[in-house]
């Protein structure tokens, strides 16, 4: 009995040993599992913070391309309704010229960087669905750019044809009740790309928002299974404690 009770004993004295170092592993686990966790979220949420910037540009952009198409239409009705001047032509030809080297080349060259970051965002945001399995991803953004590209290719269509005129061709007669109706159609685009170019830029505060709520679940997880680790260890190592005494108490008997 006496040796039952030396084993007991020195069982129990291990025991509590291990616990002593599975408590603080347990939090430094933790800690390594959060910072690793943060770093892979901190690149889809830099890549969204980057992107949102663009966005904000590209609006800014659509509302100058706006203006800049209404400064046309309104030279345009000018020229059509007459009479046919040659400064009023030049006016015009100014303000297509304007419009094609500035708001519109400016708005098409900031619209291919949102493009490029918000696919490449989506592509990080499904990868890392896969690395944090607490992230959850808005829908995809594929379907809303494919929709402005084609409204961009309708833009392209009227600016080209409109650039090519020059002032010769401008004051040829109908040609500028011509220029008038595609600028409303120009305008029409420009205002259903700005309502799609809102609709990406609401994607990407979704999916920040996402991300963040992944880190917050992760934060939380991570506490409580060390916290639940914790209380596990504790209770074995009372456990052992008790081992410990019920030997002492064998080997006295023995």
């Amino acid at each position: 009995m006496r040796i039952i009770g030396w084993l007991a004993s020195a069982m129990g004295v291990a025991g509590v040993v291990i616990c002593n170092w599975v408590v603080p592993l347990l939090w430094v686990l933790r800690h390594s599992l959060r910072a690793r966790a943060k770093d892979l979220l901190a690149v889809p949420d830099a890549g969204l913070g980057v992107a949102i910037t663009v966005t904000d540009a590209a609006s800014s952009w659509l509302g100058e391309a706006a203006s800049s198409v209404d400064a046309i239409k309104v030279k345009a009705d000018q020229v059509a309704e007459g009479p046919v001047t040659d400064a009023a032509v030049a006016d015009l030809a100014t303000a297509i010229d304007a419009f094609v080297t500035g708001p519109y080349g400016t708005l098409r060259t900031v619209y291919a960087g949102l493009r490029e970051r918000a696919l490449a965002v989506g592509e990080a945001l499904e990868s890392m669905r896969r690395a944090v399995p607490l992230l959850s991803a808005a829908a995809a953004v594929t379907d809303r750019l494919q929709a402005i590209d084609a409204r961009l290719l309708e833009v392209d269509a009227s600016v080209m044809h409109l650039a090519q005129m020059g002032p010769a061709g401008l004051a040829e007669p109908g040609v500028a009740a011509t220029v008038s109706e595609r600028a409303v159609g120009v305008e029409e685009h420009i205002a259903a790309i700005t309502g799609q170019v809102a609709e990406v830029e609401a994607w990407l505060h979704e999916s920040r928002e996402r991300v963040a709520k992944a880190d917050r679940r992760t934060g939380r997880v991570l506490a409580l299974g060390a916290i639940g680790g914790t209380a596990l260890t504790l209770f074995v190592a009372g456990l052992n404690i008790l081992l410990f005494q019920q030997g002492r108490r064998w080997s006295r008997r023995g």
